[in-house]
Order: C-alpha cells, then structure tokens, then sequence
C-alpha cells in the first residue's frame, strides 16, 4: 500500500463528490464549490480561520407520530412561527444524533481496516474503539456512560471535543439551526411524578443542586403527527472534500431524533440545497416563516429553494440544487470503500498535526 503522502489529499472524496453531484456537466457543479472547500496539511496555516461555509438546507419528515419531551428549561420544543405554536427540534439534540451515527459508523471502519488505518496515520499504537467511544453500559444511578474523547478521530475533529488529558479543545465545524415545525398539528401534555416524602415535584436530595438529586418530576410532552414537515438549517465551516462527502451521506439517512430520554420519533431528513459562501446564508426560522402552512413535501422543496435564492449575497455564493438524482447519487456511496475511509482519518490525523503545530509556534 502506497504511503499518504504519496496520493492526493483528497483524490477520492473530490472523485465521488463530482459522480454525487453529476448533471450535464458535472465537473463544473463540483468547481463552483471548490474555492470553500479547505484542505489540512498538518501545518499550522490550515487550521487559521478562513472564510470558507458550506450550508446545507433541508427538509424534514416526521415517519411516524414523535413525541418531543422535555425536562429541562433549556429544551425548547415548541416556538412561535406567523402567531402559531410550533413543534422545533433543536440544534443540539440533530447534533446529538449525527454524531452517534458517525461514531457508529467509524466503529465499523475501524473493524474492518484498523491496521490500515493506523499505517495511514501513522501510529500503530493508536486504539479507537478504546479511547473514544460511546459505551452502552451503565455507570451509577443508570445514567449511560462515556469514555474520555480521544481528541484524534474524524467525528471529534468535524463535531467538536474536550479532554482534561489534552492541551487543546476541538472546537465544532458542525454547528446549525433548530428544525420547526410548518404546521401547528400537535398535543401537549404536561405530567408531574410528585415526591412521596415531600408531596412536590422538585424536591432536591440533601439539599444537592442538581437534576441527578431529584425525587420528584416535572414533565411536558409534545405530540407531532405523522407527515409532519420541518424545515432546517446545517453548516459546515471550512470543509474538507471528504468531510463534506461524509456529512452529505448522512444527512440523508432516516434518524431517531434526539437523546434517549427526550424525544422519540422516526425522522426523515432530505437535503434540498447547498450553499457554498465566505458566511452562512440565511437561518431556518425566516425560512419557516416563508414556507408557513405547506403540508406537501414537493412543494415546500420548491419554496425553500426559492428562499435559498432571495437570501443570497453579492460574495460569490454558489447554490446547488440538490435534485432527486444527487439524491441518489448520495445514498449509494460506500462510506466503506477503503480509500475514501483512510482519506477520511488522514484528514483528521492532518488537522491534529496541524493544531499542534499552531499551538507550539512561537
């Protein structure tokens, strides 16, 4: 096997991203968003701050009837849109599912080709599955538990990560918008599970300070129909070919949304356009406001992308429609192909060479 150093950076992801974004001439889709696409040598000028954002818009699907819950102030789930009351799915809990997903998917890159994997970075002592994964087991009073980051891998790298063991934290490139709701079709609930002892519903153990103290409970519940449509925003701030190839797959795939304890519910996610610009383009709320009421899939697709185009700027944004063919072009990529895989963790291994690098400049 050839060495990294010995191919391109990003010879296969800037092949399939061509196939994935074929038309009459795809070669030129694919040129139009290369100027924001970023690549990371292991030294410490790529990983400086540039204006380079890809942002991807998107509609979602409720498949069946989701239950959105909260337990916290913090978790928003229902927001005003044109004087309605509307589910909206926030930010951190979509975070929270492609990051699952991603770490579920590097757990089988890495089962299939850890030794090449680690040639390609370079250190045969390096153990994925070890140092950063998310444990199933339980840990104290049934709370899930999770192994420290290991501040090397591709999803700590594009979504972020801390480690007390680190000397530097990975800030996320991964960052959006809520979902809302375009229509008001839901129930609320609100239930409480009252404290035997005490008869309230917040009363704290020992006088502790904290969630995990609580004997009582608290809870609302928001009910969302089936077929109900979510409008969305996802960015991603100075991609890699192969990073955006990764993300582009994934925000195709159909998701549980949400944390194990606060939502349940089958959601269908299906990108309509991506905007390649120096900053992100527009936000999910005005576009929510724009597609208000539309209850047909095709047709809030149409809206969206028309609002895409009205917010655009006089900085060389490039609007790519993402069509039924791109679609499908997406969802048979082989997430598994060998050389797309070690392209994926040679990227990462360049960006924590080249946050070293920086962090050690003088």
């Amino acid at each position: 096997m050839s060495t990294p150093q010995s191919k391109p950076l990003y010879g296969k992801s800037v092949e399939k991203l061509k196939v994935v974004l074929k038309k009459d001439n795809y070669e030129k889709i694919y040129e139009k968003i290369e100027p924001y696409m970023h690549s990371y040598t292991g030294k410490a000028e790529s990983v400086k701050p540039v204006a380079k954002y890809i942002t991807v818009y998107w509609i979602g699907r409720a498949e069946d009837r989701m239950i959105l819950r909260t337990e916290g102030e913090d978790d928003i789930i229902l927001s005003e849109v044109k004087g309605e009351a509307v589910p909206t799915i926030i930010f951190r809990k979509l975070k929270a599912v492609y990051l699952r997903e991603f770490m579920q998917l590097l757990r089988r890159q890495w089962e299939l080709y850890r030794d090449d994997i680690r040639r390609a970075i370079g250190d045969t002592n390096y153990d994925f599955i070890a140092s950063c994964s998310l444990s199933p087991g339980l840990a104290g009073e049934g709370k899930g538990s999770m192994h420290g980051r290991c501040m090397k891998c591709p999803a700590d790298v594009l979504m972020g990560a801390t480690s007390a063991t680190a000397n530097y934290n990975l800030a996320s490139r991964f960052v959006g918008d809520s979902a809302y709701a375009l229509t008001s079709s839901y129930e609320r609930r609100t239930g409480n599970a009252v404290d035997e002892i005490t008869y309230t519903t917040i009363m704290l153990r020992g006088g502790q300070a904290s969630e995990e103290a609580r004997t009582g409970a608290l809870f609302a519940e928001t009910f969302v129909e089936p077929g109900t449509l979510f409008v969305g925003k996802t960015v991603l701030f100075m991609p890699s070919p192969v990073e955006l190839l990764y993300v582009l797959w994934l925000l195709t795939r159909t998701i549980r949304v949400g944390a194990r304890t606060s939502i349940w519910g089958t959601f269908r996610v299906v990108p309509v356009a991506l905007v390649a610009d120096l900053y992100e383009v527009g936000s999910s709320y005005e576009a929510s406001e724009t597609l208000f009421g539309e209850t047909k899939e095709e047709e809030a697709r149409m809206k969206l992308l028309e609002y895409v185009k009205n917010s655009l700027y006089a900085t060389g944004t490039e609007v790519i429609e993402i069509t039924s063919d791109v679609l499908s072009n997406l969802k048979s990529v082989d997430v598994l192909d060998k050389n797309l895989v070690e392209e994926l963790w040679v990227n990462a291994k360049n960006y924590i060479s080249a946050v070293n690098d920086y962090i050690t400049v003088k």
